[in-house]
């Protein structure tokens, strides 16, 4: 048999129908439409409008095996719409694959951070992937509310406010708004980086401008080990530059949960600041089944500083809005 031949019969040998477009066609037409913008709910009776899978912010947000999952298991499997079959049984887990890759696909533009390098937040690093996120979060008697929002593909706007009900008359700690850009991202590496900066005005007990430039990362090259680090650099009004930190944390992502240590150190220009060390052990969970909504508990434990270093609790919850309501997916 010639080499010629031998290729006719491979290619024979595959079937046209198992392909990830044929699929699409036979498996997600009815709902999502021919080219993925969605069926009109008034037409197939849905409960939920189906998603516009040509929206490239939802369909690069998420993970292939969370998109992989959501097909074989269907939508009841992760709390979302009934309507939403599961075809683990109809087809292979190859064939399940190669549709979800095209689906994914109809976004067509390239440049968007793949959603496999969105790590699981941390406590104290800024995350590099850009979010769509509402977090609460709390050190001991001081609180924080911070909300994030996407633009585009790569930029994200946060503002975030913060109290603090302790022996001081005034509870109102102040107001920041910042500004970050994904700068590189690689999904052969798993890796990313982004730039950005965040500003805090004279309000609350804030009494002069503060700004802080910084860098943000987070790699995850062996799959298991998630590393995720920030350097920041404090500038205050009529001070100058008064100090660096930096931060570095590490997690390993263990079903719904995920144990992580970070480490936070402080080092004063000029002597503007004191010098300060702490560590940061924290257990990160998943809370709804989607994903979508997730907690995490941990403390912080100052090795270096001013006195008393005593231990805080330090927690957060988060509500990842660009993925669902906060109702569904439980």
């Amino acid at each position: 048999m010639t080499v010629w031949s031998l290729l006719a019969l491979l290619v024979a040998a595959q079937s046209p129908s198992d392909s990830g477009a044929s699929l699409f066609q036979a498996w997600c037409r009815t709902c999502h439409g021919a080219d993925g913008r969605g069926t009109p709910a008034a037409t197939t009776r849905l409960e939920v409008p189906p998603a516009d899978l040509r929206d490239c912010k939802t369909s690069t947000a998420e993970t292939e095996d969370r998109w992989v999952e959501i097909v074989a298991r269907g939508g009841a499997a992760f709390g979302l719409s009934l309507d939403m079959p599961a075809f683990g049984e109809a087809g292979t887990p190859e064939q399940i694959r190669a549709v979800v890759r095209y689906a994914r696909s109809l976004c067509g533009e390239l440049g968007w951070p793949p959603g496999v390098l969105n790590f699981p937040r941390p406590f104290l690093v800024e995350k590099a992937y850009p979010e769509d996120e509402v977090v609460i979060s709390g050190t001991a008697s001081g609180q924080e509310l911070v909300y994030e929002h996407r633009l585009g593909k790569r930029f994200q706007l946060e503002a975030s406010a913060r109290t603090a009900f302790d022996s001081q008359p005034n509870s109102f700690d102040g107001v920041s708004a910042a500004l970050k850009f994904n700068v590189w991202h690689s999904l052969e590496h798993r890796a990313l980086a982004s730039l950005g900066a965040e500003a805090s005005p004279p309000l609350g007990r804030q009494d002069v401008w503060e700004i802080e430039p910084f860098v943000a990362f987070g790699a995850a090259p062996a799959g298991a080990v998630v590393v995720q680090g920030e350097i920041v650099s404090s500038w205050e009004e009529a001070e100058g530059f008064t100090a660096f930190s930096y931060r570095l944390g590490v997690g390993r992502p263990i079903g719904r949960v995920v144990p992580m240590v970070e480490v936070g150190w402080t080092v004063p220009v000029d002597g503007g600041v004191e010098h300060t060390l702490s560590f940061y052990p924290q257990m990160w969970i998943r809370l709804s089944r989607l994903g979508h909504v997730a907690g995490s508990l941990g403390a912080e434990l100052p090795a270096v500083g001013p006195e008393p270093r005593h231990p805080r609790l330090i927690a957060f919850v988060l509500w990842d809005y660009g993925d669902a309501p906060l109702l569904r997916g439980w």
